[in-house]
């Protein structure tokens, strides 16, 4: 299913071409990253001014061209990172599970054993818009946090990057106009970011300390 979402996401929202500015940073960013945990991962950028970056159960990572606009190379990473724990902890494919219900599609894909018949064109999209009400919780948020904590360490990443990129997003959101509108958007389904930039630049400290 998560599949079959991501091949309706993609042909209902502008792809980045590889050879565009966008998707040469992209490549440059993560281009040695070939699979998380064993499972493929693959990465693309929607060529939207939304602020904000997703992930998909089967490995598709998804970023905003609005996002990337905002934030620095070693943000964008530890955003990445954060979306990765979340397949990795299997977040999302809780996230679709429980969107799937809710869309109230689950008896019309004609699920008659353990596996769903393929979902129709408006059926996909009644789970998108359930998608964009999912809502990850503090602890599901945290857990993301400290795996890309560790994401950035192993690729030298600014150990910092999360908790600047949090608050860079938060005084976007506050600064308010259409992009602060899109932040608010984002944090909409990754809550506490102010919480979450504290406790991420605390583990910065802490491990800067140590060093």
């Amino acid at each position: 299913m998560s599949r079959e979402y991501m091949v309706w996401m993609d042909a209902h929202n502008p792809l980045t071409a590889a050879d565009s500015e966008y998707g040469q940073r992209l490549e440059k960013l993560t281009g040695h990253i070939k699979e998380i945990g064993g499972m493929p991962v693959n990465f693309g950028i929607y060529e939207v001014m939304d602020v904000n970056a997703f992930a998909c159960g089967d490995g598709s990572i998804r970023i905003c061209a609005g996002l990337m606009d905002v934030i620095t190379d070693d943000e964008v990473m530890a955003v990445i990172g954060h979306e990765l724990g979340h397949v990795v902890n299997t977040d999302v494919k809780d996230a679709m599970k429980s969107a799937y219900t809710r869309s109230a599609i689950q008896n019309a894909a004609g699920a008659v054993s353990n596996t769903a018949a393929k979902l129709t064109d408006s059926e996909l999209g009644a789970l998108a818009e359930a998608l964009v009400g999912a809502q990850y919780s503090q602890k599901q948020e945290y857990a993301a946090d400290d795996y890309t904590f560790d994401f950035c360490i192993k690729n030298n990443i600014d150990p910092y990057a999360m908790s600047n990129a949090l608050n860079r997003l938060v005084e976007l959101s506050q600064a308010g106009g259409e992009k602060g509108s899109r932040v608010q958007q984002m944090f909409s389904t990754h809550p506490d970011s102010e919480k979450r930039a504290v406790r991420m630049k605390e583990k910065a400290d802490n491990y800067v300390a140590a060093q």
